[in-house]
């Protein structure tokens, strides 16, 4: 006779793998509800799930229009684009909990969400918009890569970097069917973003998830950009070192790290280190190919290592890592966390080569554009000498803040609890099958598909 908890762990179960209905989120919310009443902190509630703007204090102005690729300002740019895994679709972002936790919140993606506008959504895409309202391709809303108002945001959850190709593809595709751009004569900005996945699966296979394979991979997705995008900048963004997350933990974040990234997070100290190791790798993988050159050879096509994210380390408040900035899941970014990105990102296309920020500086304002140096940083525009750039903090004393992390249930709510266990379960389980690659069903480094015409 099955126990009275295996009966209800295979109830909730049945309820959360048929879309989770109505009253069975009722419950699970009224159990988070009832454990906060206790006095329970429950570790499932996002604390940034509201949009968060970035303080706009530039001056926009016109300029001439940039006849090259090293002279595209802000306001040339008429389309963006992105590919990448669920951090570019913004997983998770707004999710309230972990009910809510596969959702795809693309419209407050980090590169390319436009949701509102740059005061109340900080993304690459809204700040663009104060110098080019008429910009296209952003993404709005929630749904997958084929939603119609995921636009330009082409990224698929849960990709590693040898399925990026079909991306590419895609992406291609989409701007050439798209009446309203001329693919020859409209300045493009694509942000490009991989590899998370592929770490998080390092230690299982080293050989499929190496960096030369990895950087491989990129360079097949540039070299296909590069022959059917005229007039276009490609943001590269350096990987993070995803073993930074493994502090992120609870209850709720173990059971979704060991199924979603137990290399970097769950698993054995030396897993993590290789794992680590792994992300310097990739990171210097990428700057052997971009620094050899082949990207630089005419005047409207250009690729740029923006490394920010190199170094990002893992916020921490009041001697705890500050888990704000983080999905419920404790492995993708929040609004707050987005907009941290999109700052980063900016701030770094601004920079010259050579000279851009490889942290993670938080709450630092964006860095505005000069009559001296209007554009966008390219490695031939960049000078030689050492650019000195200082930042303004959005607000003093963020440390004297009230403390909102959160840490899992220590005491259970009756049946609530188990029930939201199995969501946590569900939905690691979700993420990683999204990702999860058998040997046989690996997309070969070379991958083809044909471009429409």
């Amino acid at each position: 006779m099955m126990h009275s908890a295996g009966i209800i762990l295979l109830c909730c179960l049945s309820f959360a793998t048929t879309a989770l209905g109505s009253d069975f989120v009722s419950q699970l919310e009224a159990a988070i509800a009832e454990g906060q009443r206790r006095g329970y902190d429950v570790g499932v509630t996002s604390l940034a799930v509201d949009p968060v703007g970035i303080p706009f204090t530039c001056t926009p102005y016109t300029t001439t229009p940039a006849q090259s690729v090293h002279q595209l300002t802000p306001a040339d740019v008429k389309v963006i684009g992105a590919i990448g895994d669920s951090i570019t679709a913004a997983m998770g972002a707004k999710a309230g909990s972990i009910l809510t936790a596969l959702t795809e919140y693309r419209g407050v993606s980090w590169s390319i969400g436009g949701d509102g506008d740059v005061s109340n959504t900080g993304t690459l895409a809204n700040v663009v918009k104060k110098y080019n309202s008429g910009v296209k391709g952003f993404s709005t809303g929630t749904g997958s890569e084929t939603n119609s108002n995921s636009r330009l945001n082409v990224a698929v959850s849960g990709a590693v970097s040898s399925e990026l190709l079909a991306q590419a593809y895609t992406l291609i595709n989409k701007i050439k069917a798209d009446t309203s751009i001329n693919i020859n004569t409209d300045w493009k900005v694509i942000t490009l973003w991989i590899g998370g996945n592929d770490l998080c699966d390092y230690c299982s296979d080293t050989n499929f998830y190496s960096a030369s394979n990895y950087a491989k991979n990129i360079e097949a997705v540039l070299d296909v950009l590069k022959a059917n995008l005229p007039r276009t900048y490609v943001n590269l963004v350096e990987i993070l070192d995803v073993t930074q997350l493994a502090p992120l933990s609870s209850l709720w974040c173990d059971l979704v790290h060991t199924f979603v990234c137990d290399c970097a997070t769950t698993g054995s100290a030396v897993d993590k280190q290789m794992t680590s190791a792994a992300s310097k790798a990739y990171n210097t993988a990428l700057e052997n190919l971009i620094s050899s050159g082949k990207y630089d050879t005419s005047d409207d096509f250009t690729v740029v290592i923006q490394p920010f994210p190199s170094g990002i380390e893992l916020p921490y408040k009041n001697g705890e890592p500050d888990k704000s900035y983080f999905a419920p899941d404790c492995f993708h970014f929040s609004t707050k966390g987005h907009k941290e990105m999109a700052v980063g990102l900016w701030n770094n296309m601004l920079q010259p080569v050579g000279q851009k920020s490889t942290d993670w500086t938080l709450n630092q304002a964006i860095i505005c554009p000069s009559a001296n140096t209007p554009y966008f940083y390219t490695k031939k525009n960049s000078p030689a000498q050492k650019f000195g750039v200082s930042y303004a903090s959005e607000e003093d004393g963020q440390s004297g803040s009230p403390n909102l992390l959160p840490v899992y249930l220590g005491v259970g709510v009756g049946t609530g609890v188990l029930a939201l266990v199995v969501v946590v379960l569900v939905v690691g389980v979700v993420i990683r099958k999204r990702r999860q690659r058998k040997e046989g069903e690996r997309i070969p480094l070379v991958y083809k598909k044909s471009i429409d015409m």
